[in-house]
């Protein structure tokens, strides 16, 4: 039987085709990475939603994790009570390892497939930028260790 590791071996090209979207997502004003397709309205006692609409960034985003193969396999449910720590406390990213940052991102990108708003709400946040902006800062210290010999 094989033992499955987490994370897979990623390359900094997979962190790369992520890491692309932070300049990007840091020119999205907050209220910018969704609209909904019709306004809300009443109709008797019920009140009608339209549909979320995510920004086409964020759809290209979501996109390159799963192509990049940066979604992995790993019960992210289980891992909630791990991913409110890193939101509520954003220094803790500071010193997430590369399979923290894939855990966030997998937890996020699965969660939204439940919960349709959760993206929007850890991207209004910063929380996603934060994750990206540890991710380039991993990606420059491999590079860094790979130019030097060093591990």
């Amino acid at each position: 039987m094989r033992v499955r590791t987490f994370p897979a071996r990623v390359t900094a090209r997979q962190i790369g085709a992520v890491v692309r979207f932070l300049p990007v997502f840091e020119a999205i004003a907050p209220d910018g990475f969704v609209h909904y397709d019709k306004p809300t309205k009443r109709v008797g006692k019920t009140v009608v939603l339209g549909h979320l609409m995510y920004h086409p960034a964020v759809c290209e985003f979501e996109r390159a994790c799963y192509e990049s193969g940066l979604v992995q396999s790993f019960d992210w449910g289980a891992w909630s009570d791990e991913v409110r720590k890193y939101i509520d406390d954003a220094r803790l990213l500071g010193s997430a390892d590369l399979g923290i940052c894939i855990k966030l991102i997998t937890a996020h990108l699965r969660a939204e497939r439940f919960c349709e708003g959760h993206l929007e709400g850890v991207l209004r946040s910063g929380h996603i930028n934060a994750i990206l902006r540890r991710l380039k800062q991993l990606e420059e210290e491999a590079k860094s260790n790979a130019r030097t010999g060093t591990n």
